[in-house]
């Protein structure tokens, strides 16, 4: 994670989960979606790599009910800081880099079952190494999702936030070659979710730079790209778009 992003998420968490928790229910279907990929069972051992405040994570813990605290996985503080005091979540503060390194050892016996990557994978430099570490961590049974946006997405961004982006983000059969290589049986299959915001509260995100990606902006910038998001969306009152996401999932070879 480079010192930008770092500072990115050290600025949003206090306000992070308003920005993204702006559906409930988008939540709890994500949740469900990456219980339903993974196959998880209560009696797993789980890593959320990338956790950030929790969000997800808490609906899942509600959704499986697991047996074992879900390792929350983040190298953010102020982003752990707001992960809310659970048995069935256990916060370490750590990077990808950090875990799959050893560099940060877990918090518990025994290897892990399931470890989920959910839109981190991007900040992530050295994917190869970083997937091949985590996949050596995995229980004979185990598996690992990474869950990542396409390069294209629907988000209604202005138009240089939608070109860098593309620029940045990683590809989804880039990233199931590495989890071949790291010698996981890896696929790759998407699923989209339907969105429904308020313009107002779409504009007040957008000025938050909710996404990682519009840091990349000044602050004039930013204030040029969405003077073009009002001038599109001046006449709709409720944004609506779907959200494509890719699922890429391994899965420990049978001896």
């Amino acid at each position: 994670m480079t010192e930008q992003i770092a500072e990115h998420y050290q600025r949003v968490a206090a306000t992070y989960d308003e920005l993204w928790a702006y559906d409930p229910d988008y939540v709890r279907q994500f949740s469900r979606a990456m219980i339903d990929s993974l196959r998880l069972i209560p009696s797993d051992a789980i890593a959320d790599v990338g956790c950030g405040t929790g969000l997800y994570t808490r609906a899942l813990c509600t959704e499986l009910e697991p047996q074992r605290p879900v390792l929350c996985v983040d190298p953010t503080p102020a982003m752990l800081d707001q992960l809310p005091a659970s048995p069935r979540m256990r916060p370490v503060l750590a990077s990808a880099e950090d875990l799959a390194s050893g560099h940060v050892g877990l918090p518990q016996a025994g290897p892990l079952d399931a470890v989920i990557l959910k839109e981190s994978i991007h900040h992530v430099p050295d994917r190869g190494r970083v997937l091949a570490g985590l996949a050596s961590m995995l229980s004979p049974h185990g598996r690992l999702l990474v869950v990542m946006l396409p390069p294209s997405i629907h988000h209604p961004l202005f138009q240089a936030a939608h070109d860098r982006f593309e620029e940045l983000q990683p590809r989804p059969d880039d990233v199931v070659d590495l989890l071949s290589d790291a010698g996981l049986r890896a696929s790759v299959s998407y699923r989209t979710f339907h969105v429904t915001v308020d313009r107002a509260r779409y504009v007040h995100m957008l000025e938050s730079r909710y996404m990682s990606v519009l840091d990349e902006f000044s602050e004039s910038e930013l204030a040029t790209g969405i003077d073009q998001f009002r001038r599109a969306y001046r006449d709709t009152p409720v944004i609506r778009f779907d959200d494509h996401f890719a699922f890429v999932t391994g899965w420990v070879r049978p001896d």
